[in-house]
Parts: C-alpha cells; sequence; structure tokens
C-alpha cells in the first residue's frame, strides 16, 4: 500500500494549474458541492474519470473533514468479447494510493449493449444510480468534459431541432440526489495530458457502437475548424452557458 501511495504521489502533471482552477471555478459557479455531501465517483478507467476522481479525492483532502463531505469510488464492470472493459485491478491500486474507497456493481454489464450506444450509457447510468443509492451518496459525480458539452449542444441542434446541452448539475429521482460533473470547463486534450502524466497508460475498453457515430462526426468537424487556430469550442461553450434569449426565436416555425 504505501509502494502505491509513493507512486501516484511523485508526479504531479504539468497542466495541474490548468484545470484545477476550472474543477473549482465549475464547482462554484454550479454549487456542485455542498456541506455533508456524500459522493460517488463514477470511475470506468478512462482519462476523464481518473482525473476527476485524482483531482476530487486532492480536494476532500483540504476540505472533506471541515466541511463534513465524504467520496467513494464506483465502477461499472463488464466484458466484451471476453476481455473486461477496464483493468479493475488497477483502479483499485490506484484509489488505495489516493486514500479513496472503492465500490463496484454486482451485476455486470452484459456484451450484447455495447453496440448501441444509448442502451450502454443508459445501462451504466442505472448502475451507478443503484450504486449510489447503496452507499447512502446523494450525489454521482461524472466525467462528462467541455469538449462533451459542446459536442452534445451541437448534437441537439442539428439532429433534435433543440437547443440543449449537458448540464454541469442535474437533479434526478425528484431531487433526492444530483448528477455533478467537475470537468464542465475542461478540456479533453488537456485531461489526456494530465491523466497521461498522472497515471501512466491504461488500456480501456474501445466502444464498437461509437466508430462511426454522430458524435464523431461532430468531434471531426469542430477539430477542421478549430485547425486554423480559432476558438471555436471555446465560444461554443461560451454560447450555451450565457445564451441571448432575447434574440432566439421563441415560436417553432411551420
Amino acid at each position: 500500500m504505501k509502494d502505491e501511495k509513493a507512486r501516484y504521489a511523485l508526479t504531479k502533471p504539468d497542466n495541474w494549474g490548468k484545470i484545477y482552477p476550472r474543477v473549482i471555478r465549475a464547482e462554484k459557479d454550479f454549487k456542485q458541492l455542498e456541506p455533508e455531501d456524500k459522493v460517488l465517483i463514477g470511475i470506468s478507467g478512462g482519462s476523464d474519470s481518473l482525473v476527476m476522481l485524482d483531482i476530487l479525492s486532492q480536494q476532500h483532502k483540504k476540505l472533506g473533514r471541515s466541511l463534513g463531505i465524504s467520496i467513494i469510488a464506483g465502477h461499472v464492470p463488464g466484458e466484451y468479447q471476453g476481455k473486461p472493459l477496464a483493468p479493475v485491478k488497477k483502479l483499485k491500486k490506484i484509489c488505495v494510493a489516493l486514500s479513496v474507497p472503492f465500490v463496484a456493481s454486482v451485476t455486470p454489464l452484459s456484451g450484447d449493449i455495447f453496440t448501441d450506444c444509448f442502451k450502454c450509457s443508459l445501462a451504466r447510468r442505472r448502475s451507478l444510480f443503484d450504486l449510489a443509492e447503496e452507499q447512502g451518496c446523494n450525489k454521482i459525480a461524472l466525467g462528462h468534459n467541455a469538449d462533451d458539452l459542446v459536442e452534445t449542444a451541437l448534437l441537439n441542434i442539428l439532429y433534435s431541432g433543440k437547443l440543449a446541452a449537458i448540464l454541469p448539475k442535474q437533479s434526478i429521482l425528484k431531487n433526492k440526489a444530483y448528477i455533478i460533473r467537475p470537468l464542465a470547463y475542461v478540456w479533453k486534450e488537456e485531461i489526456v495530458k494530465y491523466s497521461a502524466q498522472r497515471f501512466g497508460r491504461i488500456k480501456t475498453f474501445s466502444c464498437p457502437g461509437a466508430k462511426d457515430s454522430k458524435r464523431l462526426a461532430i468531434r471531426k468537424l469542430l477539430n477542421n475548424l478549430q485547425s486554423d487556430g480559432s476558438p471555436v469550442k471555446e465560444n461554443l461553450l461560451k454560447a450555451i452557458s450565457n445564451p441571448k434569449l432575447d434574440y432566439l426565436p421563441r415560436i417553432s416555425p411551420k
């Protein structure tokens, strides 16, 4: 245990100063963390969830006791074509190193849902909700980042005709619990850099249903638009965070 704790204590990512303030700002803007909260941190094993786990664990060491906040890491296991979705043993070691309790769903995800992004997301979410209820948690932290927010906004506009995005804080179960997204202001590029320096390479599941998805097409479009240095994604994040409702038509065209 000492070796594991020492291992993850040695490497402080170069971009810590970029990511940490953005997490704090999102938490304050949307009151994501409040006194006496018990937070289930959903960890899939990907870079988003690990960076979120790392930052929340360090915040907890500073403020957790004084505010009465407790945290626990929750994982939804599963297999696809006989291979696990994530290296659970390594996730447990990381949690030990960060002094965060680890729990996993007793019902793994079935392999037949991974070709349908909606079904997969719904199944993971339900399992996390069940874990949160079992552990008495009132908040569930998910690793959606700023790229997820702007991509979802464009998906809703172009394919659903809705001006909507992912919420940094969202009530569920009739306001009995909340989903929070501490990485809402953090870009994926910075998250990947942080995770690589802090945790090294962690091999995770590559979803077969996402290879030709509309989200991937939106991601490529945004990257192309941003390739000349234009802050396209940053402007989109500003637009959905502060919409000018007075300049939007409120009646659906016929």
